[in-house]
């Protein structure tokens, strides 16, 4: 049977890819947010129209553990009523489930899907692909009014080291205030993080002295006594591997996410394998509507922290002259400021004489930390890994943004780059500090400052991070089988953390 929902799938990130563009300037579905909500919506609904089907038969697979309980639909008792399973019903299901959403949720696209469709000789009222449509309209109808078209602000907390735009990308304004609010697919609450350390204390300051040299543009020289060697050309590599930040025919993270899945899912299972389909269906529903709720969940810590970026912190840790204690007389910056700093930046790929920037909302969590491990802990819970368990995922992937044919900021092509990794926790890992590298984010948006290597996360009991945030979100919606939220949409009340010695906040 052929793989309508890896299909489908590939149709879907191809959307996210060229809606598009190198400042989040997407018709449809803008940002990680709003994209991550469209790929949860469009895997739900070809969720339950794969398992919908009556007399579908049993799918067990000994090696993955995702597979061997009941597999109910996310719509529960709303399903519509279903047609019989056959090799043309399935087809018809999945292909009118996916259009359908499609269709709605990108209507600058109609051209592309209607060509996905043109493969098929569906006919009218086909069973299985009107079936389809009405899992999909339950779907559309069910996320109405979920609180995603809320363009209202949050209040700002009027603090030294709150979040404001880029300096060097001026009118970014800010992406995704209540996102926090919308309400959430399948976790039951959003999960709670340890508060940042707070600026200026200890912790801060190793996280800003290791971002300062290893994120700058251009060889900083740091702060005088602090050992941090300079960015390697290891990490640059590994910085732009996991960007993904929106840039022209890249797309947003979760279409990256989506990529290494599907090439976890080849390597496990075979083209050949009866069982493939069904693990499509199972494990893309649930890495994507773990990837959507962790858009929500990171939205809401990042509006009730508000913590400012790397290009801020490091540029405004002394605001005013510092009086050094040597010399009552002498004047001059504290030694961690740097009024010039510039990050590398997220990169604007294949978009030739602009320069890369600084994502535009604020810093704690870290989005690409949270959704990288809720989509990949999820995987990993699929594939019958224990929460604390080490895994051995392995997979290949070439990044579209070093694929050879991407095209840096200078106009030069970048290499083609092929990465392995032994394990999805290790993915988890890269995926975190990359951002570090590319001096968009502070270590501890991602992880605990004691997290070193991927087995770390494992241990670590810090709650610090994107990291620990998409890991409970992944194992809530992987034990609870899925299940549709009863919760409602969260408040969003801004946090003051209280600081170390800090300046008021200049006029």
């Amino acid at each position: 049977m052929r793989d309508y929902v890896m299909m489908w799938n590939s149709v879907a990130i191809e959307l996210n890819r060229r809606d598009h563009t190198g400042k989040m300037n997407a018709k449809n579905n803008k940002g990680p947010t709003k994209s991550s909500r469209a790929l949860a919506i469009v895997h739900i609904a070809m969720h339950d129209a794969f398992f919908g089907l009556k007399n579908r038969p049993s799918f067990v697979v000994p090696t993955i553990d995702g597979l061997r309980n009941p597999i109910n639909p996310y719509l529960g008792a709303a399903l519509p009523a279903a047609a019989d399973w056959s090799d043309e019903n399935v087809a018809g299901a999945v292909s009118g489930a996916a259009s359908k959403v499609l269709l709605v949720l990108y209507p600058d696209f109609e051209y592309l899907i209607q060509d996905a469709l043109r493969g098929f000789d569906f006919g009218i009222n086909h069973p299985g692909f009107t079936f389809g449509e009405k899992v999909a309209e339950a779907v559309l109808n069910l996320r109405n009014g979920d609180g995603s078209e809320d363009n209202g602000n949050v209040t700002a907390i009027k603090a030294f080291w709150r979040h404001r735009e880029d300096p060097t990308d001026l009118g970014q304004g800010l992406l995704g205030e209540r996102w926090g609010a919308v309400k959430p697919f399948s976790m039951a609450a959003i999960p709670p993080i340890a508060d940042h350390p707070a600026p200026r204390s200890a912790a801060y300051n190793d996280a800003h002295n290791e971002v300062r040299v290893k994120g700058s543009l251009n060889p900083t020289p740091g702060t005088p006594g602090v050992t941090f060697e300079q960015r390697t050309p290891y990490e640059t590599t590994v910085g732009i591997y996991w960007a993904y930040d929106g840039a022209s025919q890249i797309g947003t993270p979760p279409r990256l996410y989506n990529q290494i899945i599907r090439e976890i899912i080849a390597r496990n299972l075979g083209r050949a394998n009866p069982n493939r389909q069904a693990v499509s269906a199972r494990l893309l529903a649930l890495a994507n509507v773990a990837m959507g709720d962790a858009g929500i969940a990171a939205w809401y810590h990042k509006y009730v922290y508000q913590l400012w970026r790397p290009i801020l912190g490091i540029r405004e840790y002394d605001d005013s002259f510092w009086m050094n204690n040597q010399a009552q007389s002498s004047f001059g910056l504290h030694p961690l400021a740097d009024p010039w700093w510039i990050p590398l930046g997220a990169p604007r790929t294949n978009e030739p004489g602009r320069d890369s920037f600084t994502p535009p909302f604020p810093a704690y969590p870290s989005g690409h930390a949270t959704f990288g491990a809720a989509a990949f802990e999820v995987t990993r819970r699929f594939f019958g890994f224990k929460k604390n368990q080490m895994d051995d995922l392995r997979f290949d992937f070439v990044s579209d943004e070093l694929d050879g044919r991407s095209i840096a900021q200078d106009g030069s092509f970048r290499g083609r780059h092929i990465r392995r990794y032994n394990s999805l926790m290790q993915a988890i890992f890269d995926n975190s500090v990359s951002r570090v590298f590319l001096g968009v984010h502070w270590r501890f948006d991602g992880i605990g400052e004691n997290v070193k290597n991927a087995a770390g996360i494992l241990t670590d009991t810090s709650n610090i991070g994107g990291v620990p945030l998409g890991r409970a979100i992944a194992n809530q919606i992987y034990d609870n089988g899925m299940v549709k939220s009863s919760a409602g949409p969260a408040q969003i009340e801004p946090k003051d953390l209280p600081g170390v010695n800090l300046p008021p906040l200049r006029p």
